[in-house]
């Protein structure tokens, strides 16, 4: 293979001042101990091969210069490193001294088929029309299948990929829940549009985040309740649906409630850690049921509870409620 010579070369380099200073080509080429042609070939590098009688038009850079780009690309980063930095246990104001109710929602999948409907339209009702409820979704709004293999799930569903986003406008604008944040899980991810449909659609700047949420509730007397609301906590147990809360509660930051969904099952409970803290550990149910996964897989098909409500007062007192569950956690004074 030929050697392709450029102006830092060292031969290059050498022949060049040889030559400034024999001005004689064979000269050069004894002292350096290589061919005429050689050095007729090197120093074509050093003079370029285009004739004196011609003059070469000169273009402009088709770009900014590269510090200019990498100023660019510093201050973006900065502004991205803030942004990341204020999602971490960001601030949810409560202003009223009253009890609030922090509803979590896990996995509505609006569009499936088995979305159960009837009871997600009843708890919405409940959400919507009763003071001091305020709700936090955490993820898979709907199916979402994406372009690839999966996408032909769409066709043992009986709507379309439009119509599953216009219920899931409905269920960020129209239908009257007071969300407070909106998470996004594995399936909203899967056809990568559709969390840029709902941000676009967020004209409340709802607090829209990926998978995972910490922020503090403030109450107006300045106690506050740290929450880790996350699609799914890391780790599971067929001996016990809340395993991925209580590693988050025992090996990551500290928070008082820890809650999640994506396994569409629900559990509830509360503890005291060695360390003392009072922590809550919950699971959303979610409203997909009667689905083929399900089935072909052996899991259990919960029925009696869908969403975790908790109570919350600026006592920082809570109170864990289900149909058939009552817990009362206590990290202050009484109600």
């Amino acid at each position: 293979m030929a050697q392709i010579y450029t102006l830092d070369h060292p031969e290059v380099i050498e022949t060049k001042q040889l030559f400034e200073e024999l001005d004689c080509k064979r000269e050069v080429a004894r002292q350096l101990d290589m061919s005429e042609s050689k050095v007729h070939r090197l120093l074509k590098v050093v003079n370029g091969t285009t004739s004196d009688m011609v003059e070469l038009p000169e273009f402009p850079d088709d770009d900014i210069p590269a510090e200019e780009i990498l100023n660019h690309h510093e201050e973006r980063f900065q502004k991205r490193l803030r942004h990341e930095e204020s999602l971490k246990w960001f601030n949810v104001k409560i202003k009223d001294k009253k009890p609030v109710g922090i509803t979590f929602v896990g996995d509505p999948h609006l569009g499936s088929n088995s979305c159960n409907v009837p009871l997600l339209r009843s708890d919405v009702d409940i959400m919507s029309n009763t003071d001091g409820v305020y709700c936090v979704n955490l993820g898979d709004t709907a199916d979402n299948w994406s372009y690839g293999n999966l996408v032909r799930l769409y066709a043992d569903n009986d709507v379309s990929r439009k119509t599953e986003r216009r219920l899931a406008r409905w269920f960020l604008q129209e239908a009257g829940v007071p969300w407070i944040v909106w998470l996004m899980g594995n399936h909203d991810a899967m056809a990568g549009e559709f969390p840029t449909y709902l941000k676009t659609l967020n004209a409340h700047q709802i607090p829209m985040l990926d998978w995972r949420a910490k922020f503090k509730l403030t109450f107006p007397n300045e106690r506050e309740v740290r929450i880790d609301a996350s699609h799914n906590h890391k780790g599971t147990s067929i001996y016990n649906r809340l395993h991925g809360q209580k590693r988050a509660a025992l090996w990551n930051e500290n928070a008082d409630i820890y809650v999640a969904g994506h396994h569409h099952n629900w559990a509830m409970t509360q503890e005291e850690l060695d360390d003392g803290r009072v922590v809550c550990l919950a699971r959303a149910r979610g409203y997909k049921w009667t689905d083929d996964f399900t089935v072909r897989h052996g899991f259990h098909d919960n029925v009696k509870e869908q969403v975790s409500c908790l109570l919350l007062t600026h006592r920082k007192s809570l109170l864990l409620k289900g149909s058939n569950h009552s817990l009362i956690w206590r990290k202050g004074q009484n109600i």
